[in-house]
């Protein structure tokens, strides 16, 4: 077979191992990322819903895979059954309050986050240094976040959520294919406590998303999904990870049901036209993307396939300088 005369589509395949390596020190002791202590944000407990957790329960949480364990000096826990602006706010205040006193942030910490981290992440720092100078304590010197999957830009799930346990015109499809991923039977029409989940709709989430971000925060997003979590993408507008939409995860400015994070690469890393941004929240800076990966296997440990950077070679708090390679695929 004559291979010249076949079409071919140039591919950009980013080698990234798991998803960060090209970040991380040289030591695999160093419980640091490019030098500066981590903090993680964990992404919604829907088991906070059906039963709120205790003080203690939260200050042990320990949710993100162990490679981010073995890497983290700190974490700001929450519970899902707390509204943003509440006890969610008040509680990542008293853990942040802890680690100004121990100095933990004096050379710079990098928050990693997942899903609904990404939006208590931006909660926090729109509010820190107002918070902890009016309590006394120095502001978290925070230098860049690495949001995976973030939901800080709202999900179409919330938005379903919200409105079935307020209204019994709702799809039952649709009810059962929100509940599952919140944990919580929503084929009722009086279930008012969703707690966080009410922060996490399209509106709501983006009237936090716009307040000003200084810090630079480094996009991971992902399309794929397995057997079990794909029933939920029809429900989503636009590329998805079975949970957030790609406006979300991506970081756009406006929440429009885009393919890709980049208008001229895929999530399976080919060139081609995409319906992509129309442009990004301040400072947001898409960085990787793949199409074998899903909203739950993104921050786990094991390595799913290759992925496809979007920028590189540039630096926003965090230098990212990924070794990549270029193929054609036929």
């Amino acid at each position: 077979m004559d291979m010249n005369n076949k079409k071919s589509i140039v591919s950009i395949i980013g080698s990234a191992g798991l998803m960060l390596a090209a970040l991380i020190t040289p030591s695999l002791a160093s419980a640091q990322l490019a030098g500066h202590n981590v903090i993680l944000v964990h992404g919604f407990v829907s088991d906070d819903l059906i039963k709120a957790p205790t003080r203690e329960e939260l200050l042990a949480r320990r949710k993100m895979s162990e490679f981010w364990q073995a890497r983290a000096e700190g974490y700001f826990n929450w519970s899902g059954a707390e509204r943003l602006e509440g006890g969610i706010a008040e509680f990542v205040f008293e853990q942040a309050k802890k680690y100004s006193a121990e100095g933990l942030c004096t050379n710079g910490c990098v928050l990693v986050t997942h899903s609904t981290g990404d939006l208590v992440s931006r909660y926090f720092l729109a509010h820190q240094e107002a918070w902890l100078t009016s309590a006394g304590y120095a502001p978290l010197n925070i230098v860049a976040t690495i949001d995976f999957a973030g939901a800080g830009g709202g999900t179409d799930l919330a938005d379903i959520a919200v409105a079935a346990a307020n209204s019994d015109y709702v799809p039952l499809p649709m009810k059962l294919a929100a509940g599952a991923v919140i944990g919580t039977n929503l084929d009722i029409t009086d279930y008012k406590d969703l707690g966080v989940v009410l922060d996490l709709t399209t509106s709501g989430a983006r009237n936090h998303a716009n307040w000003p971000n200084t810090i630079p925060r480094l996009r991971f997003s992902v399309n794929g999904a397995d057997s079990v979590n794909a029933v939920t993408k029809p429900f989503i507008r636009g590329a998805d990870d079975t949970v957030v939409p790609a406006h979300s995860s991506c970081g756009a400015s406006a929440p429009d049901a885009i393919q890709s994070c980049s208008s001229s690469i895929a999530y399976d890393g080919k060139l081609t036209w995409q319906f992509g941004p129309r442009g990004f929240l301040p400072n947001h800076f898409p960085v990787l993307m793949a199409d074998n990966y899903d909203h739950f296997s993104l921050v786990q440990d094991q390595h799913r396939g290759n992925t496809t950077y979007v920028l590189n070679n540039f630096s926003a708090g965090l230098t990212v300088d990924f070794q990549t390679n270029t193929h054609k695929v036929t």
